[in-house]
């Protein structure tokens, strides 16, 4: 089974939820997870997004949204592949 998404950490758990906030108003689809354990960041909270949706994080930045990095993560059955994408 493959699974392919797209997602955002913060250094904060405020910037989390604000981000979170900002997004589903604007139509996103997106789910709040627990932070991958190969990624590290201050807040234990990440948003996963669709593989389309790249633009988030200049919708981010345009609305000064702070966010500390995104990510792109391919799932094939036991092996995941993660790729940094911005910041």
């Amino acid at each position: 089974m493959i699974e392919e998404y797209n997602l955002l950490v913060f250094n904060s758990t405020h910037h989390s939820l604000q981000a979170e906030k900002f997004l589903k108003a604007n139509g996103y689809k997106i789910m709040m997870i627990p932070i991958l354990p190969e990624i590290s960041a201050d807040c234990g909270m990440a948003i996963k997004t669709e593989v389309k949706d790249v633009e988030i994080t200049s919708l981010l930045e345009d609305n000064k949204i702070e966010f500390a990095a995104f990510y792109h993560v391919l799932k094939e059955g036991l092996e995941k592949r993660i790729k940094k994408i911005s910041k």
